[in-house]
């Protein structure tokens, strides 16, 4: 559409079929304008898509200079830019704050305005959002067992029609085609609803934590006053009543030494390490224990990755991958060098089936395949390279 909707002289409904309703539409065009950070003369600064960041703060954050909105970006890392005098006077931006830190305080603050007394009634809330969450799930199966079911008893009608009947055979094609047209939509509803996250749940810990907020939050905020004024951010909430809510919010510390606990976590990844568990278990379990990166609020795989090889800590799948046995069992690696072949050769007899179980078998959980260390295999291995060796050297340059 080249000219906005304002402009148009008249529009005739349902003159084509629509694969979306004109309701819908119109909520996709007012999606697309929110979701828009670029600024339109018809619809003026649009909020942004909601990407990252619990506290949903695209579009609603605004500068405490100019006032202006201020804009999301999320490469290298989240965080907040005023441009609204860089977009009116050419002049440079107001402020480029971090984003996960103002988050964090926004959410611990509107936690402050519910708690302690209003958590039972949280707790009610997260639990109907749950069972709302399991209706739909409900609701959206039902909807594809509904669609599969018809789209069957389309096809069983279309079988059973009489060839010489062309016009009734090509009208249940063309229901069966629906049919399974609608079915194939009702999936792709079932699976992004699949792909959407959950809600929140309030744990334990979490409650404590939202009990003692009110004694321990201030000491949190003045935990580090040797840190020079230009490294806090001045936070601002003005919430819908008029009120406001003001606090201090520290941004993360740079470097991961300078973290407090960094001697702790490195021994748990050593321990970790030494127990077999890959990168990724070695980041979950450290982020469910406390642990956090130093830009980030749990820990990465790649500060595992990070650590470990300023350790020189090789992992357990490197170790089985340049192994040459294990187990008394020859490896890929180690078999190859002992037959003087390419580590290609046995993968091919692997795949063709000359090499099978249970000659052959894969370690978990790392999928590593292991070769028994016996005379009989080794002999047939060794008369398979020679008869290899003379076909090659008997065959035409």
């Amino acid at each position: 559409m080249r000219r906005p909707r304002a402009e148009w002289q008249c529009i005739i409904h349902d003159v084509y079929p629509a694969y979306i309703s004109w309701g819908q539409y119109l909520a996709n065009q007012a999606r697309l304008r929110d979701n828009a950070q670029r600024y339109t003369e018809q619809g003026g600064m649009g909020k942004g898509a909601p990407r990252e960041g619990a506290a949903l703060l695209q579009g609603l954050a605004t500068c405490g200079l100019c006032g202006h909105r201020m804009r999301v970006a999320y490469r290298p890392r989240a965080h907040y830019i005023c441009e609204g005098m860089y977009r009116t006077f050419a002049e440079p931006t107001c402020a480029r704050l971090d984003g996960p830190s103002i988050e964090a305080f926004v959410i611990q603050a509107f936690f402050d305005a519910i708690a302690p007394a209003q958590l039972e009634t949280l707790d009610e809330v997260l639990t109907q959002h749950q069972h709302e969450r399991h209706r739909l799930e409900t609701y959206h199966q039902q909807q594809v067992s509904q669609a599969r079911y018809d789209a069957t008893v389309a096809r069983h009608r279309y079988e059973q029609v009489d060839p010489a009947y062309r016009l009734v055979a090509a009208e249940l094609e063309r229901e069966w085609e629906n049919k399974l047209r609608a079915l194939r939509q009702a999936q792709e509803v079932a699976e992004r609803f699949a792909h959407e996250p959950c809600e929140p749940t309030l744990t334990a810990e979490q409650r404590r934590q939202l009990l003692n907020l009110s004694q321990t939050l201030p000491e949190l905020w003045h935990r580090d006053p040797l840190r020079h004024e230009a490294d806090r951010i001045e936070v601002k909430i003005v919430w819908v009543s008029g009120h406001f809510s003001q606090g201090v919010v520290i941004p993360p510390i740079l470097r991961q030494r300078e973290m407090t606990g960094y001697a702790t976590m490195v021994e748990r990844i050593h321990q970790l390490w030494r127990d077999g568990q890959r990168d990724t278990q070695i980041a979950d379990t450290l982020s469910r224990a406390g642990f956090r990166s130093a830009r980030s609020a749990h820990v990465s795989t790649a500060t595992v990755l990070k650590i470990r090889k300023q350790h020189q800590w090789v992992s357990r799948y490197q170790q089985h991958r340049l192994a040459d046995n294990i187990d008394a069992m020859w490896t890929i690696r180690g078999l190859a060098c002992h037959l003087g072949v390419g580590r290609d050769w046995l993968y091919n007899r692997i795949r063709s089936g000359w090499l099978c179980a249970p000659d052959v078998i894969r370690r978990p959980p790392y999928g590593h395949y292991l070769i028994r260390n016996e005379s009989e295999l080794l002999g047939r291995l060794r008369a398979e390279v020679t008869q290899r060796c003379r076909v090659e050297s008997a065959s035409p340059p």
